[in-house]
């Protein structure tokens, strides 16, 4: 029972979390403010009330359409808060390899984990969606990354690793060498064949990750990325979805191979990976 209500729980906060992060989807690219005005109709510009402004139940009661001006409201809204409700739930179950937040007594401070396991899938969110909108990764998003990723490596320094002080520097050193490692091959990339491969904003997206993941943590999840980008990239082809020169968004494949390696944890996946 107690198991049950955690997850509604844990539902009903992402459900709520997912209804700001369209607010940051649609806000961010167009330079408004994430604070005011409030919540309105991009084309009748009517105020959004409270009761319009419900997660899930709202779009369902208004059939998807403004109260004003009768204009279709896009599906993605209700998608977006439904995902992330779910992956709230999962996620409160992730393993980090770096982050198991147990201290001394061995007793799990889950709302520690649960916050930075949130944050960063909800981080992750937003890129890859501005990132597959609009081929941009808003430079704030990798900032205030770097500042929840360096809390984070403070707090699980603190809690469950106090004497381990090569957590940061493995992590730092990670973060730093990803970079490198990144931009040498998009500025090679860039000079052999004339155009841009990667993004400035997926080097710095990367080097994010590895902050956050550590060094193994990082090799599995770039691994990961280029296997589900490979599989996603033919499929599309195949099916005549994108054309062969488009540009194609990389921060949806980077997500999702660096929440993988969040969610499964560096051993799980490591072990499975040669068991086969």
């Amino acid at each position: 029972m107690f198991s049950l209500i955690n997850t509604l729980n844990y539902f009903l906060i992402g459900i709520c979390i997912g209804s700001f992060l369209n607010v940051i989807v649609f806000r961010l690219p167009r330079k408004i403010s994430l604070i005011s005005p409030r919540s309105f109709c991009p084309k009748c510009k009517k105020m959004i009330t409270w009761k319009e402004n419900i997660p899930l139940i709202s779009w369902l009661i208004q059939r998807g359409r403004c109260t004003g001006c009768n204009t279709e409201i896009s599906f993605r809204y209700p998608i977006i808060e439904f995902s992330t409700g779910i992956l709230f739930v999962l996620f409160s179950y992730s393993s980090p390899y770096l982050y198991s937040f147990r201290n001394f007594s061995g007793f799990e401070l889950d709302y520690f984990q649960n916050i930075f396991s949130w944050f960063f899938l909800s981080l992750l969110f937003v890129i890859s969606f501005i990132d597959f909108i609009h081929l941009w990764i808003p430079q704030s998003l990798i900032n205030l990354g770097f500042i929840m990723g360096g809390l984070n490596l403070f707090f699980a320094q603190i809690i469950s690793n106090p004497y381990k002080s090569s957590l940061f520097v493995e992590c730092s050193l990670a973060c730093f060498l990803s970079y490198i490692i990144f931009e040498f091959i998009r500025i090679s990339a860039k000079y052999f064949y004339r155009k841009d491969a990667l993004g400035k904003g997926d080097s710095k997206l990367v080097s994010l990750l590895a902050l956050w993941l550590g060094p193994f943590g990082i090799v599995l999840s770039i691994g990961i990325t280029y296997i589900f980008a490979a599989i996603c990239i033919l499929v599309a082809l195949k099916l005549k979805l994108i054309k062969k020169d488009q540009l194609i968004p990389f921060a949806p494949f980077l997500s999702l191979g660096g929440l993988s390696v969040w969610f499964f944890g560096n051993q799980l996946l490591i072990q499975n990976i040669f068991r086969f």
